[in-house]
């Protein structure tokens, strides 16, 4: 073990998390062990305990520190936003798109999360996606977006469309025709808001 370890709490804890975010990102959580965490981080398998309780809460904080990277501005933006409409929306998918991108260990522990069936960090994106819907509840009312569309499945669509691109992307990339990264997204993004745009009144019969 070592002897930082035992001198500097808050690096061993960065240390831990590190080792064990390289870890599940590898296996998904099911399959790595504490002991394997503690060889990586250098610490014994106690203070793997005392700093998180146990691989559970080591994982709940694994989770939380990946998607804390782009929590933190998408909510600044949400909050602040004077006026809820398309743009708002275009940047909200860009900016998890980009942050996608930029994070692939995050895609691939995203990744297992789904695989592995796991409900616990709902409450990581819960607080975004109730954000993001209220925005486009906004919109629609405000007659900038068609009002006949559930608001949560709009931020539902996006999120998993553009995190579903980067799971399957080297498979994708097979496919005849299929462009770069930033080719889909601007076609997505053509179509995604098309599809919101506010409907023409229909003629009258």
């Amino acid at each position: 073990m070592s002897e930082t370890s035992t001198r500097d709490p808050e690096l061993t804890r960065a240390r831990i998390l590190d080792a064990a975010f390289e870890l599940f990102v590898e296996k998904g959580f099911a399959a790595v062990s504490v002991r394997e965490i503690a060889e990586r981080s250098d610490v014994t398998k106690s203070l793997i305990h005392h700093h998180f309780g146990g691989k559970e809460g080591l994982w709940e904080a694994t989770k939380e520190l990946a998607f804390s990277q782009y929590f933190q501005g998408q909510k600044e933006e949400l909050d602040l936003a004077e006026t809820p409409g398309p743009e708002l929306l275009i940047n909200g998918v860009i900016r998890y798109f980009h942050f996608l991108k930029d994070n692939p260990g995050v895609v691939r522990l995203f990744a297992w999360t789904h695989l592995e069936g796991d409900t616990s960090c709902a409450h990581l994106d819960g607080e975004l996606v109730r954000l993001g819907a209220n925005r486009v509840r906004e919109a629609q009312q405000a007659g900038l977006l068609r009002p006949d569309v559930n608001p949560t499945h709009v931020v539902t669509i996006f999120v998993s469309l553009c995190t579903q691109w980067f799971e399957a992307r080297d498979h994708h990339a097979q496919w005849p025709g299929m462009g770069d990264d930033e080719a889909f997204l601007d076609d997505f993004l053509k179509i995604f808001m098309e599809g919101l745009l506010p409907r023409p009144p229909a003629p009258n019969a």
